[in-house]
């Protein structure tokens, strides 16, 4: 966005033009401003971030219906049905239905983002696998599904790599190639999809090519996967989040595909290993540069312990001492906060009135977040938030049906 208002300044716009005047506008919605100053985001992210905390508190059994009904309604109010975008050049007769990661992108709806509301939705209230909202979006993944059988963010067919080598190519990150998490996120979501009840069979015929599209991400899966067992984590720091997007969405699967099972055994015993002494897991952002650098004995964050204890969670029994280890881990950290005057604490004081205004939740300074791998990186902030929440409350679920 600076780019063009440099070009436009270039080109004999004027300050006060209403072009440019726009270019500052927009830029303005990117600020940030608290007691340190005033600050430019990268990016905001606001549906991936309230599609994600629906599913952290669906996962976490909140009984608060009325914000979960809330979220999900004002995350349907922003699918994209417009006819425009990058996507369609590839796929002109594809039927929209995708959601984007900001507020306002209509030219760009995210399949990442569309998989994760796909989960949120179905979590939320299991009716809505018949609904409108998911069905349309369902079929859009289906139709941007890449040839080697994985998926994209952004588009579909775009992996001529060369284009990276052009000077000033945007940090090596032209191209929008098939990844692993996304493509776990996808299988995760289409089989949680398939196996919650249509009592309205509006998606049954859908199955047929659901499971093909799986068969072949499956596929994509395994092709991808690193001797170590590990997965590349293109969207998030790094092969712990590939590694548990692509467990749990295999972990559907594991009956039904022969494949599965090889994958999933040399998956886990990397997990495993990769333990850290306090009971956490942490990488860094170093290993995209460097991806035979060891992992273990990296600082522990509260989201890749999370991501590493869902993956796991998905085939181990809850009392396995890993598990047992990781979830003592996140409980240790979880930080108390006063909602009256935002103060942390470790211990939740005793007492009346406002000591019992308290919230828990973590912290990650480390960063986790990838935008373009080797060059620019995010800070989720809800990042050490919503994954802990998921983490645990899917250890509560199987904790309470295994007994």
């Amino acid at each position: 966005m600076h780019g063009s208002m440099y070009a436009l300044l270039l080109e004999g716009y004027r300050l006060d033009d209403e072009p440019v005047r726009l270019g500052f506008e927009a830029l303005e919605r990117f600020t940030w401003q608290d007691e340190l100053g005033k600050r430019i985001q990268a990016c905001v992210s606001p549906v991936w971030d309230t599609a994600l905390m629906t599913v952290g508190l669906c996962d976490a059994m909140s009984t608060d219906k009325g914000h979960l009904d809330r979220a999900v309604n004002w995350i349907r109010r922003r699918q994209i049905f417009d006819l425009h975008g990058d996507w369609r050049v590839y796929r002109p007769n594809l039927a929209p239905g995708g959601f984007s990661f900001e507020y306002d992108n209509t030219w760009y709806p995210d399949v990442d983002d569309t998989a994760a509301i796909i989960l949120a939705q179905i979590k939320q209230d299991p009716t809505s696998v018949s609904s409108f909202s998911v069905v349309q979006a369902t079929n859009w993944i289906l139709g941007m599904q890449n040839p080697d059988g994985g998926w994209a963010a952004f588009d579909v067919g775009n992996d001529k790599l060369f284009l990276n080598k052009i000077p000033f190519s945007d940090m090596d990150s032209l191209c929008d190639t098939s990844c692993a998490d996304i493509t776990g996120r996808i299988l995760e979501a289409f089989g949680l999809l398939m196996r919650t009840p249509d009592k309205s069979n509006t998606v049954v015929h859908l199955y047929p090519q659901l499971r093909l599209a799986c068969q072949r991400a499956i596929g994509y899966l395994a092709s991808t996967q690193e001797s170590n067992g590990s997965w590349f984590g293109r969207w998030g720091c790094n092969y712990i989040y590939g590694t548990s997007h692509a467990l749990c969405g295999l972990a559907y699967f594991i009956d039904e595909d022969e494949r599965v099972q090889g994958m999933v055994d040399l998956s886990k015993e990397w997990l495993k290993s990769n333990q850290n002494v306090d009971g956490g897991w942490g990488e860094s952002l170093l290993t995209y540069k460097d991806p035979s650098m060891t992992i273990k004995g990296h600082k522990s964050t509260a989201a890749q312990t999370a991501w590493a204890l869902m993956a796991l969670l998905a085939y181990l029994p809850h009392t396995d001492e890993i598990i047992a280890r990781g979830v003592r881990h996140l409980v240790g950290s979880v930080e108390i906060v006063c909602r009256e005057t935002g103060e942390r604490t470790e211990k939740i004081s005793t007492g009346t009135g406002t000591d019992k205004m308290h919230a828990g939740t973590w912290t990650d300074k480390l960063y986790t977040g990838t935008g373009f791998p080797k060059h620019f990186y995010l800070g989720y902030v809800y990042y050490a938030h919503y994954f802990p929440m998921m983490a645990l409350g899917r250890y509560m679920q199987k904790a309470s049906a295994q007994g």
